[in-house]
């Protein structure tokens, strides 16, 4: 295991157990520490999350920024690698950077401190994704955002 990839492991360990009432581990089901895989933040994050308004194009609920994760294998092609679209986020980087989660579009716009780097924190209208969907997504990208 990579140096970052274990310091990216043991900060979403810090996350989760600190995250409870008067320092006590929380129990809910998007605490559980999975495996910083595609595929997890496919099934845990970008299915339950982010499909009701990223659809297939020409669709009802299509973004602007032309992101299909309707399916595992479309957003991983429309994620990794590739330069964002749309009106407020074209031409500013890539929507995830592998192994740099600070140059990643798509993890400065669900991270929940800072601001987005353009257009509006994500998901639009929802409330915000847990520390542990957060730091999975991380964690993801600094292991080099892989496809499993």
């Amino acid at each position: 295991m990579s140096a970052s990839l274990r310091v990216s492991v043991l900060i979403a360990l810090a996350v989760v157990s600190c995250s409870g009432a008067g320092g006590e581990a929380s129990s809910s089901a998007s605490d559980v520490i999975l495996p910083p895989t595609f595929g997890n933040v496919y099934t845990s994050v970008i299915a339950r999350r982010c499909t009701p308004c990223h659809t297939v194009p020409g669709e009802i609920g299509i973004t602007d920024g032309k992101l299909d994760m309707t399916s595992q294998a479309a957003a991983y092609a429309d994620l990794v690698g590739t330069e964002a679209a749309g009106v407020s986020c074209g031409g500013k980087g890539l929507r995830v950077a592998p192994g740099s989660p600070t140059d990643s579009i798509m993890y400065l716009k669900t991270d929940l401190t800072d601001p987005a780097p353009c257009g509006s924190k994500m998901p639009l209208g929802g409330p915000p994704l847990s520390a542990a969907d957060v730091a999975l997504i991380q964690a993801w990208i600094s292991a080099g955002a892989q496809n499993d």
